[in-house]
């Protein structure tokens, strides 16, 4: 295995994530966007967004992700709607988890099974030759 293959493509997907993050921290401030990322709740209450301009619009934030952790199923459910309860059950109540345990343990035996095979049969090509 290349080591630097490895940490070359670590680091391109925890900066795209990053750049992903950043992106979404700052597209969700901005007026045009508030129907999309508060469908419901923009039509209880108005939101400062609405003024000409705000410099935190412009800048990332990750306070938002502290207070989806905190959001209860209630809430959830009056702001975002049903399938985002669905959504959030399955994260918390583990069936994540339990699959990606399952899938790694098959994942496992079915390489650890074709790298013994491929190990175990290997002739060399000078046995074969008449």
């Amino acid at each position: 295995m290349k080591v630097g293959a490895l940490l070359t493509s670590a680091g391109i997907n925890i900066s795209l994530c990053i750049l992903f993050l950043s992106l979404y921290s700052v597209l969700r401030k901005q007026p045009q966007n508030v129907k999309v990322y508060f469908g419901r709740r923009i039509a209880e209450e108005n939101s400062r967004l609405r003024e000409a301009f705000i410099l935190e619009r412009f800048v990332p934030s990750a306070s938002w992700i502290l207070r989806s952790l905190r959001c209860t199923e209630d809430e959830l459910l009056a702001t975002a709607g049903l399938d985002a309860v669905v959504f959030n059950r399955i994260l918390v109540f583990r069936y994540v988890h339990n699959y990606l345990i399952l899938c790694s343990t098959l994942i496992f035996f079915i390489l650890f099974e074709v790298y013994i095979d491929v190990s175990f049969y290997a002739v060399s090509l000078c046995a074969l030759r008449v």
